[in-house]
């Protein structure tokens, strides 16, 4: 069922157009693992907005008027969730990544034309099953209105690809896995997979840490508990040499009080 928005003034723009997210399992699964990487990549970025499979609108008061990039980043907007991205209220999209087929090939085509005009720098088709696509990641740069295609090249990570001067990332292909490296870290950027793992193993580094915290707490007690009882001993040890010597004295005075008694006699 399409859902729709009504705003500007009563007129209802759709905020799906009915159809699949991704042409296929596999398609929908690079799709994902991409928006992830990106959206985890600009959370915290004030002004960088990804959409992912939305309707973006171009023309005001014409809501067939309309596209739906598998990808988009737009920079200089606002900080906000949105249903659907209206071009004359917004920015448009600096960067799209269209994951293609044979299917959508034509599609993709229609597409380049309109992106050209909205003035999106950055246009990547990628295909996934490498079906028709040759070399299966492509790019191509907005040049005086037109789009111009981008050359691979090593990048790097010594990889071959190509950087995305708007995204500053560098895209590239590990098997047919689509990758972002972020030179300014010198990593790759996260599949959900990937973070998942790193999420793990950081959760059990963190209980070992824990354990480990508590292993020393407790070893520190008993250091102390045994500190304690030593202090107790030599406490005790002290008190039962002060009552020796104490009990020494008055048998010593004891004697010469004797002794004194006897002489005393004697005389």
């Amino acid at each position: 069922m399409t859902e729709a928005l009504a705003i500007d003034d009563g007129i209802e723009y759709p905020t799906r157009d009915g159809r699949p997210v991704a042409e296929t399992p596999l398609h929908y699964k690079r799709l994902a693992d991409a928006a992830h990487a990106l959206f985890t990549h600009y959370e915290t970025r004030p002004g960088a907005y990804v959409g992912v499979n939305m309707m973006v609108y171009d023309e005001r008061g014409n809501p067939r008027r309309f596209l739906s990039p598998d990808i988009f980043v737009a920079f200089g907007v606002e900080d906000r969730e949105r249903d659907i991205y209206k071009i004359w209220e917004e920015r448009a999209p600096s960067f799209v990544l269209e994951m293609t087929s044979k299917s959508t090939r034509k599609e993709d085509e229609r597409k380049m034309v309109r992106y050209a005009r909205w003035g999106v720098t950055e246009y990547f088709l990628y295909d996934p099953r490498r079906e028709y696509v040759k070399p299966p990641l492509r790019a191509f740069e907005l040049v005086r209105g037109a789009y111009r295609a981008m050359r691979p090249v090593t990048l790097s990570n010594r990889e071959r690809g190509i950087p995305s001067s708007t995204l500053g990332l560098e895209l590239w292909l590990e098997g047919s896995v689509l990758r972002f490296y972020d030179p300014a870290t010198g990593r790759n950027l996260l599949t959900p997979r990937q973070a998942q793992l790193r999420a793990e193993v950081a959760r059990l580094e963190t209980i070992a840490a824990r354990s480990e915290a508590i292993a020393a707490r407790s070893d520190a007690d008993a250091a102390r508990s045994d500190a304690d009882a030593a202090r107790s001993d030599a406490d005790v040890a002290r008190s039962e040499a002060e009552a020796a010597n104490a009990r020494a004295a008055e048998e010593a005075a004891k004697r010469k009080q004797l002794e004194a008694e006897l002489a005393r006699r004697k005389r």
